[in-house]
């Protein structure tokens, strides 16, 4: 990397190991020891920065239009950007410190890029604005000539100083930037008919799939996108004559929360769930199971509902009949016409201790078809809601499943491994 302030070359997708020196009495120290151990402490921070944390802005780094002098009316036209000071790790899990504002005169950076100027005709132009982290050696000193070379030197440069480059790109750069990206895997919307299981153990086999791929290897030049701005151009299409108001929210723009913040949102979260009556202590309709309801023909079978439940709290008195709070509606979709029908209501039958786990049974005498794709809507009353011994709530009191029935090859009709 021949630019001196360009970054440096310690971003790696995950070192082959982390070494530290160990001190003695008498040890003499060298330029390349004492490098040595900044490394390592340098090293393990970003090792951990990036890989607890990821990247993207810490906080502030908003960009807005400056209109100067201040005090002027906000319609003013003017072609300045201000980035408000703020923080960042990028994607070698590096600190971008902005301990001030900036600010970017983009019509003097346009007069400077004669090829960011769009097609003729064009009269506004979109940039992206962004941050990216850059070193630079200062504050020279002397030092002794090397005995054994033939320059002049005597001075040295005795500090590093870790700051930020804020650059403006095109929508063709941008588009180089996006793609050099690491691909960054991230938990969705996890399919529950797709992966099996209840919504816990399909979000935990997620998760494992996740910390189990591979780590990503950083982009050359790990910039981060802070806000998309709209340039007005002259008639001409050659000068800057106004912006827009920034984009700071941006799909492009990555994000980092602290634990506080995420802390305090989870449990602002939790509580209005709490409030709806989705979560709680009480029993849970959790894992789906199919079966051929014991041998019956090929158009039958029962869905089984698995209950979870605390220490060994019961749902209902009665082991053999369904809790009169529940109701129970199932509806069939035909992915040809993209419509509902009406199919065979089950029986629904509430299977209760010595039983584990306790479950809640849908059992059709028939009405069922192979390839059938279904969606089980279980609603409990709110008023009088099923609840166990130690009057928790069966949760979440509105609960829905879609699944698909396929033919095992034997004439039963078993559930099949995704919806289409």
């Amino acid at each position: 990397m021949m630019d001196p302030c360009a970054g440096d070359v310690t971003c790696l997708a995950a070192p082959a190991e982390f070494v530290r020196l160990r001190y003695f009495f008498g040890q003499r120290l060298g330029v390349v020891d004492l490098a040595d151990e900044q490394s390592y402490v340098v090293g393990k921070q970003r090792f951990h920065n990036l890989r607890a944390h990821g990247s993207g802005v810490l906080c502030g780094l908003d960009a807005e239009r400056y209109v100067f002098p201040q005090g002027s009316p906000a319609n003013t036209p003017t072609t300045l950007l201000r980035v408000r000071r703020g923080a960042a790790l990028d994607a070698c899990g590096r600190e971008i410190v902005v301990g001030w504002d900036q600010c970017i005169d983009v019509a003097a950076w346009f007069a400077q890029h004669p090829q960011a100027r769009p097609a003729a005709g064009a009269t506004s132009l979109r940039l992206w604005v962004v941050v990216c982290y850059r070193e630079c050696p200062s504050d020279p000193a002397p030092a002794p000539r090397d005995p054994c070379g033939c320059g002049n030197e005597g001075c040295a440069f005795a500090r590093v100083r870790e700051g930020f480059e804020l650059k403006l790109l095109t929508d063709a750069d941008e588009a180089l930037l996006a793609a050099a990206q690491p691909a960054v895997p991230r938990v969705g919307v996890v399919a529950e008919e797709a992966l099996g299981g209840s919504i816990d153990d399909a979000y935990a086999l997620r998760v494992a799939q996740l910390a189990g791929a591979a780590c990503p290897d950083p982009p050359a030049d790990a910039c981060l996108i802070l806000a998309s701005v709209q340039a007005t151009l002259d008639a001409a299409g050659s000068t800057v004559v106004d912006l827009l108001p920034p984009n700071n929210t941006v799909p492009e723009r990555a994000s980092l929360l602290s634990t506080s913040v995420l802390q305090h949102e989870l449990v602002r979260a939790l509580a209005a769930a709490s409030e709806a009556e989705l979560v709680g202590a009480g029993p849970r309709l959790a894992t789906v199971t199919f079966s051929d309801g014991g041998g019956g023909g090929a158009n039958s079978g029962t869905l089984s509902v698995e209950l979870r439940t605390a220490g060994t709290a019961t749902l209902a008195r009665d082991p053999t009949a369904a809790p009169a709070q529940l109701h129970v509606t199932v509806a069939e979709f035909d992915a040809t016409t993209g419509s509902w029908s009406d199919p065979t209501q089950p029986t629904v039958t509430y299977v209760g201790p010595p039983t584990d786990p306790q479950r809640l049974e849908l059992t059709w005498a028939n009405g069922l078809s192979n390839g059938g794709r279904y969606r089980v809507l279980i609603e409990c009353d709110h008023v009088h809601p099923p609840v166990d011994t130690r009057m928790r709530p069966l949760t979440p009191l509105s609960w829905a499943r879609h699944f698909r029935l396929t033919n095992d090859g034997t004439g039963k009709l078993v559930l099949a491994g995704s919806l289409f």
